[in-house]
């Protein structure tokens, strides 16, 4: 259902079939057919890649415009599954004058696809631009569709390209094992092709308008490329911000980066500041602030008080966060949250 397809493939395709129902005619063209074959597959797979994965357009979530301009898919708020075709963050787009920046290239290439069909509704602009927020699989994985069509500045922080450098092929496994094969089948490692940075770069998107991508820091990931865009005082904060769903604090993560992040994350925002975050739909940014570092400050005082009352780490489940639970992944991370602050906490 996923495959690579073109109209100038299916074409060639079905000339052969015709040829080659017909006794007579394949005898002719048998041997100068054998000869072209070789070539007429080069160029296939050269076409192939000019056009990048062209497949059935996914159900993806709607586009919506976050402020002119500036428009958001909201994936799923569970884990990436078949259902959801691994799509469970945000994908973002900025249309400028000279043309479009991406934030996030997307879970595979079927899913950026899908978001550049949609993308293309509402602008006949190229997309120019793509950064990428950490070394993650949902942000990683749909690299290569944006490398394949052209696409050359694609923007990682310097630790997070090497990891995802080191880490594809279990990446991909694992991502093909939870969402399936055919879907992640057209992805490939396409860090060679990214233009890394450690702190901070700025991007010059045209008409005195510049996008900068900032490292704030450690946190849910142990780097953080977020996105500054002060001419529409919006702030992509990656997986630093999180809304709706539960926040995730993971084995490799950090509770206090996380709030020293956050905090330097937050000295760019003011009261109109929109802050379109990893997960959940965009908002201001004290709403992100509530949802993300308010929790995390809240739990990590019932986590201290719990830790000088004697409790022991397998007990931490007790810890009441029930007035959380109908956030979505709440199961699946109020335990495991608790824990790693415990754990930090006890280094």
């Amino acid at each position: 259902m996923f495959k690579r397809y073109n109209k100038e493939v299916i074409g060639l395709s079905a000339l052969i079939a015709l040829c080659f129902s017909n006794p007579v005619t394949a005898a002719v063209y048998a041997d100068s057919f054998s000869e072209a074959y070789p070539e007429y597959a080069k160029e296939v797979s050269s076409l192939e890649k000019q056009l990048g994965y062209i497949g059935k357009t996914l159900p993806i979530p709607q586009l919506k415009e976050v402020a002119p301009g500036v428009y958001t898919s909201v994936g799923s708020m569970i884990w990436g599954n078949p259902g959801n075709f691994g799509f469970n963050n945000n994908m973002s787009a900025v249309i400028f004058e000279d043309g479009v920046f991406v934030y996030n290239s997307g879970p595979n290439e079927a899913v950026a696809y899908s978001f550049h069909q949609a993308l293309k509704k509402v602008t006949n602009k190229p997309v120019k631009w793509v950064a990428i927020e950490n070394y993650q699989g949902h942000a990683n994985m749909g690299a290569s569709y944006w490398v394949d069509i052209g696409v050359k500045n694609i923007y990682s922080q310097e630790e997070a390209t090497k990891y995802w450098d080191k880490n594809f092929n279990k990446a991909k496994a694992r991502y093909t094992r939870s969402v399936g094969t055919v879907i992640n089948s057209h992805s490939y490692n396409a860090t060679s092709k990214y233009t890394s940075f450690k702190d901070q770069i700025t991007i010059d998107v045209g008409n005195g308008e510049q996008v900068q991508l900032i490292n704030f820091g450690g946190g849910h990931t142990p780097t953080m490329t977020g996105a500054y865009i002060p001419s529409k005082n919006i702030v992509f904060s990656g997986d630093l911000g999180f809304n709706e769903r539960l926040p995730g604090l993971f084995e490799d993560g950090s509770y206090i980066e996380w709030m020293a992040s956050f905090d330097k994350m937050m000295r760019l925002t003011n009261n109109d500041t929109i802050i379109i975050p990893g997960h959940g739909n965009p908002a201001n940014a004290q709403v992100i602030k509530v949802q993300t570092y308010d929790y995390f400050v809240e739990l990590a005082n019932q986590v201290k008080a719990f830790i000088k009352d004697g409790g022991r780490v397998d007990d931490i489940g007790t810890i009441d966060q029930s007035k959380h639970q109908a956030r979505p992944a709440y199961k699946e991370l109020y335990e495991r949250n608790a824990r790693n602050i415990y754990n930090e906490l006890n280094r």
